[in-house]
């Protein structure tokens, strides 16, 4: 069960990441690329232009550098922040884990449910014919939606995991360089049905930077995709609470469980 400590921790942990500077240095890369576009007149429809900036912030800005921010907050030895629930009840290795892992879902998550929501707001004004088929926007139901907090879920959850289980110099860029390149070397969309290793990259299989958005792929593919991302990122938080003292039979079981999610989802999306 968890305990009061770490669910106090876990506040004070997704106030930390949230306020983490990688954020806002993050962001301006966008800003300098949306003030490009604008600036060369290549924005299409206002709405269309503003639901495929938000998504590309989201899954190519926010996500990765949620990996940094999550990792980074739970790797660190002195919490200056921390000291009151500290001070008012001891925490252990795994409860600071847990901790961290509520951080996330406090913090980050929360914050892409809210950015989600906006993007389907964004989509009922999208322009469903504009002048360029790259400005196309195919919307998604809010379900299909779902898909882009589990990538911040996983995100973060990995970077959590590094963390614990690989506490050296260099351990993170290397990470993010490895899911960079084996989703970049994956991700190889079509204007059809895909049914090919696409899926399994680690985000939504929405859009071709030739093609701009992709048509919609049937309801049942997209979630068997999100518990794929599921399942994968509820892997990692299991791995990350796996490094700690204390029992373990539930981790095993939950650690199976999720093993087993992303196995079906991954095997049955590409069906």
């Amino acid at each position: 069960m968890m305990s009061p400590a770490a669910r106090r921790l876990g506040a004070v942990e997704a106030r930390r990441m949230l306020r983490h500077p990688a954020y806002p240095v993050a962001m301006l890369y966008l800003v300098v690329f949306a003030v490009e576009v604008v600036w060369n007149r290549q924005t299409g429809p206002a709405a269309n232009f503003a639901y495929a900036l938000v998504l590309l912030c989201l899954l190519f800005v926010y996500a990765p550098v949620t990996i940094v921010v999550a990792n980074r907050v739970a790797a660190a030895t002195f919490r200056s922040r921390v000291r009151e629930p500290l001070d008012a009840t001891p925490v252990d290795e795994r409860q600071r884990t847990t901790g961290a892992i509520i951080g996330v879902l406090r913090g980050p998550v929360l914050v892409s449910f809210a950015i989600t929501g906006l993007l389907l707001v964004i989509g009922e004004f999208t322009i469903a014919h504009p002048e360029r088929p790259i400005d196309v926007v195919y919307q998604r139901t809010a379900l299909e939606h779902l898909q882009v907090p589990a990538v911040v879920l996983g995100a973060g959850l990995l970077g959590i995991a590094v963390a614990r289980w690989l506490p050296w110099p260099g351990a993170l860029p290397l990470t993010v360089l490895l899911a960079w390149i084996g989703t970049v070397t994956t991700y190889q969309p079509t204007t059809g049905a895909v049914h090919d290793r696409t899926w399994f990259a680690l985000w939504p299989v929405w859009f071709s930077v030739e093609e701009g958005m992709l048509s919609r792929q049937p309801l049942d593919q997209e979630m068997w995709h999100l518990a794929y991302l599921c399942g994968l990122g509820a892997l990692a938080g299991v791995v990350a609470l796996l490094h700690t003292r204390g029992p373990r039979r539930a981790l095993w079981t939950a650690a199976v469980t999720a093993v087993v999610a992303a196995t079906a989802g991954g095997w049955l999306q590409t069906r």
